[in-house]
This record gives C-alpha cells, sequence and structure tokens, in this order.
C-alpha cells in the first residue's frame, strides 16, 4: 500500500518495529512512502528480512538502493524477560560478593507475604558465578588498595572452566576511578579473547551499587545474545543484496549504531515502545498540541505513556525491566498485557478476567482458523461488527467470523448464567468493557496520580487495535480528543524515522554544590562532550548535525533521588543559580522546596544527539466526495453487555478520505493495518496528513 510522502532529502530509508504480533515496515522516498506487515517469527532476524524484502518489491526498489535500516527490537527484552542468554560470571571488589543477592533489603511489594524478589528467584549471575577480587577505591576516587592481577586472571580462568560466556566487572566506586575496571577489561580480553566483558564505568557510571551491579550484570548477560542477532541480521540482509546503514533504536528515545548496541544491549530494553512515544510525539507537533497521552495497543500488549509537553524518562525509583533494577536512561512506558489477541477467560472463581495471556500471531485469535479456540478482543470486535473481514489487512488474511461467535458461546456464555453473557455479543461486549477498564487504569496511574490532569490531554490512539478502542477508553477518562495517525498499525515503525542518533554520558560527583569547583564541572562536561563526539564521528555524522545537551543530577542532603536540571555554564555565580533552578522543579514535582536546606550535585551528564534526515508526514488529496469514500454500510453493536445496542452504521475507505472531511458516528472507517470506530456521539475530522481527529463534546 503506497501513500505520497516527501522527507527532507533523496535518501530510501527502512524502519522496521519488531511487535509480540506483528512486524511492522515503512520504506519512505523523497517522493512515495509504502508499508508492510507480517507476522512476527520465533526469530525476529526472519521476520526483519522478510519485511524488509517484501516492502522493497512492493516499492520496486532494489534492495542495493536503500541508504538507512532503522530497527526497534525487543531482543533483549524477550531474553531478559523470559531469563535466558549468556551464562554470566561476576568480577567484584571482595566483601561485595551478594550485592546482586541482597539488594536493598526492600521487597517489591511491601505488604504482600507471598511474593517472588526476582533477583532473587531468577539471579542474572548464580551465586557460584561470582567472584571477589581484592582492591579497594574510597571516594573521591583514591586509591587504597591495588588491584590485585594475578587474582583476576585467576578468578576468571575458574569462571570460563565452568562456561561462563560473558563476564560483568562491578568495583565498589569505580564510577570516581575507572582504572581498575579498565586494567581488568584488558586482562581478560587478552587472556579470554571469546569471553565478553562489560563493566560497570563503562555501562553505567555512577553511584548506587546495587543498581550499578545488577545493570551491568545484565548487559552482559545479553550482548552475546545481542551480538549474534545483530550479526545474523547483518548477514541476511548482505545475502539479500542489502548494503544499507543499520541503526537500532534505544530505549532512550535514540538511535545508535549496530556497534555501539551490540557492546550495550542493556541500552535497548525498551526499544520498540520507545518508538512509539516518538510517533506520538511526532503527532502531536505536527497538529500543534504538545500534551498528548500515548495508547500503542498492538496484538499482544498495550504501550502508555503521558507526554506533558516532553518526552519524558522514567524516574529512577521506577527503572525496572521484568522485575529487575535499572539505571540506563530510557523513556517513561508503561506497558500492560492489553491486545488484540488478549484472551477472554474465567478463573476458578468465574471471576472474568482479559489478559495478560495473548494469542498472538500464532496462532491468533479464534477467526484467523489456526487452532485457537480461545476468545479474544478482536474475536469480540468481530462479533461486534466493528471489523469486516473482507477488508481485514486489505483482504490478505481470511477470517471466519463463526468461529469467533463459537468462541465466545462455548468459552463464555456457555459458562456462565451471569445475564451480560446470554448472548455472544453481550459477552463480546464485557470483553471490550473488561479490557479498557485495563487500559483505563494504567493512563490513570500514568497521569492522574501523578498530577497530569487528562482532560488537558489528547489521545494518540495507534498499533493495529489502538484505533478501535481509542473513542471508548477516552470517554472514560473525560478526553474529548482522539488521535488516530496515519497507517496506525506501524506507527511505531514510522517512529522510527523521526528520531535522531542519541548517546549518554555520566559521571558522579557527590559532593556539596557550594563546595564543587567550576573548573573541575568544566572539564568533566569537557570529558563526557568528549566520549559523543568521537562516539559521533565513528559514526560518520557530519559535525554540523551534532548537538550536545549539558544538564545535573541535584538533590536535597539526606535526600534518595535526584532531579535533572539543564547546565548552562559556571559564568558568575552558577551555585546559586543552579539552585534556585533545582529548587524551582522540586517545588513543581513536589509542591515545596527547603530553602535553607543544603544541596548536593550528584551527577554530571551530557546527551550527545547527531540529527539525521528528517520525516515528513504523508500529503493526502485536499477535496473529494465524501460519498465515494463510503463502502457499505452494516450492522454494529455499540452499547453495554446489560444493555447491547444494534446500530447500522456507513463504512468508509480511509485510502478515499479527503482533507477536512467530516464523518459523524456512530461510523467505522476501515483501512489496511487498523479500524478506526467512531463511537456515537463523536465526530471523525481528516487532518491534511490523512490523520483522523476524533471528538466529543
Amino acid at each position: 500500500m503506497a501513500s505520497k510522502s516527501s522527507t527532507s532529502g533523496s535518501e530510501i530509508r527502512v524502519g522496521v518495529d519488531v511487535g509480540g504480533t506483528n512486524t511492522d515496515v515503512i520504506l519512505v522516498t523523497d517522493e512515495d512512502e509504502f508499508t508492510f506487515k507480517t507476522p512476527s517469527t520465533a526469530d525476529p532476524s526472519e521476520s526483519t528480512i522478510t519485511g524488509i524484502v517484501e516492502v522493497c518489491r512492493h516499492a520496486g526498489i532494489d534492495p542495493g538502493a536503500v541508504d538507512q535500516i532503522l530497527h526497534g527490537t525487543t531482543v533483549a527484552t524477550n531474553a531478559l524477560i523470559e531469563h535466558e542468554g549468556a551464562r554470566t560470571g561476576l568480577l567484584t571488589t571482595e566483601g561485595f560478593r551478594d550485592v546482586l543477592h541482597i539488594g536493598r533489603h526492600r521487597k517489591p511489594h511491601s505488604f504482600s507475604l507471598q511474593q517472588t524478589i526476582p533477583w532473587q528467584e531468577h539471579p542474572i549471575v548464580e551465586r557460584r558465578h561470582r567472584k571477589e577480587v581484592t582492591e579497594r577505591v574510597y571516594p573521591p576516587g583514591d586509591v587504597i588498595t591495588p588491584l590485585d592481577e594475578d587474582e583476576v586472571l585467576a578468578q576468571a580462568g575458574e569462571l570460563v572452566d565452568d562456561g561462563v560466556e560473558s563476564i560483568a566487572v562491578c568495583y565498589l566506586h569505580s564510577y570516581l576511578n575507572r582504572d581498575h575496571e579498565d586494567r581488568t577489561k584488558e586482562l581478560l580480553t587478552e587472556e579470554f579473547p571469546d569471553v565478553s566483558v562489560s563493566t560497570s564505568s563503562d555501562v553505567v557510571a555512577q553511584f548506587r551499587e546495587f543498581e550499578r551491579f545488577t545493570t551491568t550484570a545484565i548487559n552482559a548477560r545479553l550482548e552475546p545474545v545481542l551480538s549474534t542477532y545483530l550479526n545474523r541480521l547483518s548477514d541476511g540482509l548482505t545475502d539479500e543484496g542489502f548494503d544499507a546503514e543499520v541503526l537500532i533504536m534505544q530505549s532512550n528515545g535514540g538511535m545508535a549504531s549496530v556497534r555501539n548496541v551490540a557492546e550495550r544491549p542493556v541500552t535497548t530494553l525498551v526499544s520498540g515502545p520507545a518508538a512509539g512515544v516518538l510517533s506520538a510525539e511526532f503527532e502531536g507537533n505536527h497538529v500543534d498540541d504538545p500534551n498528548m497521552i500515548m495508547l500503542d495497543m498492538g496484538g499482544t500488549s498495550a504501550d502508555i505513556s503521558v507526554i506533558p509537553g516532553r518526552v519524558l524518562e522514567r524516574d529512577p525509583r521506577d527503572s525496572t525491566v521484568g522485575g529487575y533494577p535499572t539505571i540506563t536512561p530510557m523513556l517513561d512506558i508503561e506497558t500492560i498485557g492489553a491486545g488484540g489477541g488478549s484472551i477472554a477467560w474465567f478463573d476458578d472463581a468465574m471471576g472474568f478476567n482479559v489478559g495478560p495471556k495473548s494469542a498472538g500471531a500464532d496462532p491468533g485469535p479464534a477467526c484467523y482458523a489456526q487452532g485457537n479456540d480461545q476468545p479474544t478482543t478482536t474475536d469480540a470486535q468481530v462479533v461486534l461488527g466493528r471489523i469486516d473481514p473482507s477488508s481485514f489487512l486489505g483482504g490478505e488474511l481470511d477470517l471466519e467470523p463463526e468461529r469467533s461467535r463459537e468462541a465466545l458461546q462455548t468459552k463464555l456464555s456457555n459458562r456462565t448464567d451471569q445475564a451480560q453473557f446470554e448472548t455472544p455479543e453481550q459477552a463480546a461486549l464485557a470483553t471490550l468493557e473488561v479490557a479498557n477498564t485495563n487500559m483505563y487504569r494504567a493512563i490513570r496511574e500514568q497521569t492522574v496520580q501523578r498530577g497530569y490532569d487528562p482532560r488537558e490531554y489528547t489521545m494518540v490512539a495507534f498499533g493495529g487495535a489502538g484505533p478501535m478502542h481509542g473513542a471508548s477508553i477516552a470517554e472514560k477518562l473525560d478526553v474529548s480528543t482522539v488521535l488516530v495517525p496515519p497507517s496506525p498499525g506501524i506507527a511505531s515503525a514510522r517512529g522510527l524515522l523521526t528520531g535522531n542518533v542519541k548517546y549518554d554520558y555520566q559521571q558522579t560527583v557527590s559532593s556539596p554544590l557550594e563546595e564543587v569547583d567550576g573548573e573541575f564541572v568544566d572539564e568533566a562536561f569537557d570529558r563526557l562532550e568528549a566520549r559523543g563526539r568521537e562516539q559521533l564521528e565513528r559514526d560518520e555524522i557530519d559535525s554540523s548535525n551534532w548537538t550536545f545537551r549539558s544538564s545535573v543530577d541535584c538533590l536535597y542532603d539526606g535526600q534518595g533521588y535526584e532531579l535533572n536540571i539543564d547546565f548552562d555554564d559556571t559564568d558568575g555565580d552558577w551555585h546559586a543559580r543552579l539552585r534556585e533552578q533545582f529548587e524551582a522543579k522540586h517545588e513543581a514535582e513536589y509542591g515545596h522546596y527547603f530553602e535553607d536546606d543544603p544541596v548536593e550535585l550528584l551527577n554530571v551528564r551530557v546527551t550527545a544527539i547527531g540529527d539525521v534526515q528528517s520525516y515528513a508526514p504523508p500529503e493526502i488529496a485536499a477535496t473529494g466526495d465524501l460519498s465515494a469514500a463510503q463502502t457499505t454500510e452494516s450492522t454494529v453493536v455499540f452499547g453495554t453487555a446489560d444493555e447491547p445496542e444494534e446500530v447500522t452504521v456507513p463504512r468508509y475507505d480511509r485510502a478515499k478520505l479527503a482533507t477536512d472531511h467530516v464523518i459523524g458516528g456512530p461510523a467505522v472507517i476501515d483501512e489496511f493495518d487498523s479500524t478506526v470506530v467512531v463511537n456515537p456521539g463523536w465526530e471523525a475530522t481528516i487532518g491534511e496528513n490523512g490523520s483522523i481527529k476524533l471528538r466529543t463534546e
């Protein structure tokens, strides 16, 4: 499927986002845009290569003509969550062998008597593979005990003999003096060249031993996994005739070179969802609305993020993936098990649930007729008449609606005497109500519970299932506007095209603000910026496109967590300026500040950004006859499970809609990769780039 588009240059670029159900691909040239979807495979490199090859075939473009491939991947995330990865060892300072197990003596759920603690139940590094080394550094970086190099090699030799494939090196206070970790890496690389080595001073050079150790150990465990995947991907692309630059989306919303990501896979733990946030931000900027709520609902899960005029990074206190604390920069995204493939089921107490278990793409919803007989949210949409089997995925996938009805009847209606499950239609409405409530609650946690009023926001609903649920969830939140971008099923892949190359560097200072010397701060920023320049130069990005953001982390003396503040320079009374900025942000975040309490400067940070070619949204016809876009009328069920309501509604082909067309609800808009449901009382207006703005009074 192609639509007109434009970019700022003549490069041919491809964005590929691998989800739990489908792999989404978008190709843009200076004149056209092409999209493609294919089911995700057990080895994601296969569906990625298939998608890229097929989108090139549809576009009539030779693989060798592609200049850049941008990729969002879940390989690292899945390996961590599924407790897979390389057998990993740890070298640490004598006396700190069990930091990875002890943590902070704080349970994930404070008041639960029955719970598993992930880092103890499934340790990243088993205790027998955690080895102590004689060395010691004290703040502010003084070497108290020299590194015992013979002991390093002896302990590492025992690990290698026991089958360890990757080693994490985490010494005490190495964020203040990295010499011992650097030397350890040199020794291990020389003696054991086939073993991967991750040092905490390379991965995350900041204080907090437990989180630093865990993050580095995760990186060590994932490095062989992601390197193997990237090599498979690279070889497969080469075999197909591609010679394009490949960039990978990171958790911080920036792209990175394959080499950098292979060394630091921990930076990709929310790679795919991060691209979705960029897509939501892009859509908001295009309609000049900076306050957005992202709802990216695919086949397996729903990703949610609030954008209050800016993209937010996750608070270190909540920065966990798979239950493991991490302190690598990542965008603030909440993921729940709510997607088109989420299964509706009764538990043993006859409590009704939707998700988190999903039918995914294989076998998929019951209507796919691929072996699943459990009802899903997609089956509910089919029974309610909202999905048209003849136009689903452009008619490329034959749906069998009778299987959806049978699944809802046998697994739900026949299992209970509750009135709201009497018919398949009522069971379908009950399924959507529970699924929508789950997402509503997750959005409230991200907005209301954090001081953001959702009524002041626009919801951006995308993913294959998002546009079918967006208006119903917005009604619960009192959100009056829902924006559905063009080709919403591949919106995250499109988000990849809007990102820039981005690297984060930090150094811990941990000193009272008033005692920090300006020259010392300038030198620290210069060192971090030099690392960024070296990386951007290695990525062959023109220096005219480089920018650097300097910031610092500050906190009151005795506080547990810090606030990040933009930093300008050390001219004049910079201590007072910085304190004023910190107190203003503290008041904005917490409602108060402490005028007389001492402030600590904890970390200095530099973000290096390399601007890459920008993406411009597609343009659609400026005028047209709305009646020409209507394809048919069909019966769709709205209302509630207690009071279902059948309504005859018009159906429209989104590809035939023109700018400023207005469609009153109830109505359904069909397209290749999704279906937009315009609820009763809502109105859809078509924007100049093909986006659909749903509004209600």
